[in-house]
């Protein structure tokens, strides 16, 4: 068991390394002209809703968009109003990459390895150096996954099993993500892992919706800490996204078993969709529901922060 715990870990490693080596090729573009792109499509909810899903593909990061945010509000260019759009649409961005693992692309990972590797390390064209760190980290991505996967078939055998456990208590899984997002600062990783247990049967897809919720109220730490550094439309920001998330959880959780019988009957075949899809319709519906209620959300937000 020990050994398939390490080959486990060993598939995690190689993920992040994708993620890192992804997001290193992606984040092309500085913070002053996403936070251009941004101050021009902020007074307009649809457009920021747009404009914050597109750079979030692009960073692959919605903590990262929401910290630009925050940090804009600190030298007051953005207010919390001009903000929501950009959250709301990061937050739908952020779910697109695990959509693409769902896909079983792990067939074409030694050639986007062995492609990216050779446009990453010449060093005479730029513009095929970062077409080679995007190929080398999807790459490495799906070997991640694959290893993770091949290694949690053996640890059904040992009876490493979790669906005994404690995150059978959906507090607990909520617990669970927000630690996990805290500690690797990144939803996608845990979204990843539990597409594996539940693929694996080591893990239920309803135990796995708690941590989801959790996963997304988890990765709003970032930008809470950057906000005490901030003015008061810093701080509005920052609380404007993790209320997003904590609402959603409020409303789905009752809803988790529902939930999870939905997603089985929209993917009855393909688990790595079903957790994939959860992650997706969180956000699209906790947009969905909190978009109507944004000039109530506004008011509180205002009054917590101004007393």
């Amino acid at each position: 068991m020990i050994i398939s715990l390490i080959y486990f870990a060993t598939g995690i490693v190689v993920f992040i390394w994708g993620i890192f080596t992804l997001t290193r090729g992606l984040q092309v573009f500085s913070q002053q002209k996403i936070s251009q792109i941004i101050n021009n499509f902020a007074n307009n909810l649809l457009k920021s809703i747009i404009i914050g899903f597109f750079i979030t593909l692009i960073l692959q990061s919605s903590s990262m968009v929401t910290v630009i945010a925050v940090t804009m509000a600190g030298v007051q260019l953005l207010t919390l109003k001009s903000a929501a759009g950009i959250i709301i649409g990061s937050n739908i961005g952020t779910t697109i990459a695990v959509q693409l693992y769902a896909f079983n692309l792990f067939k074409i990972a030694p050639y986007l390895v062995f492609i990216g590797s050779v446009l990453h390390f010449q060093n005479h064209n730029v513009k095929l150096k970062f077409i080679g760190n995007i190929l080398l980290g999807f790459g490495l991505v799906f070997y991640g996954l694959k290893i993770m996967e091949l290694a949690a078939t053996p640890l059904k055998t040992f009876k490493f099993d979790l669906t005994n456990s404690n995150l059978s208590n959906p507090f607990i899984g909520i617990l669970t993500g927000i630690i996990t997002a805290l500690v690797l600062q990144s939803s996608n990783i845990g979204i990843a892992t539990l597409q594996v247990l539940v693929s694996s049967q080591l893990l239920t897809l309803s135990q796995a919706l708690p941590i989801i919720y959790g996963l997304n109220i988890g990765t709003c730490s970032e930008a809470i800490i950057l906000s005490f550094a901030s003015n008061k439309e810093g701080k509005k920001i920052a609380l404007f996204n993790i209320f997003l998330n904590i609402v959603g959880t409020i409303i789905f959780l009752p809803f988790t078993n529902f939930f999870s019988e939905f997603l089985k009957i929209l993917s009855p075949y393909n688990t790595f969709r079903q957790v994939a899809n959860a992650h997706t319709l969180f956000n699209v519906f906790s947009a969905l529901l909190i978009i109507p209620l944004l000039k109530q959300i506004f008011a509180i937000i205002e009054s917590l922060v101004n007393k």
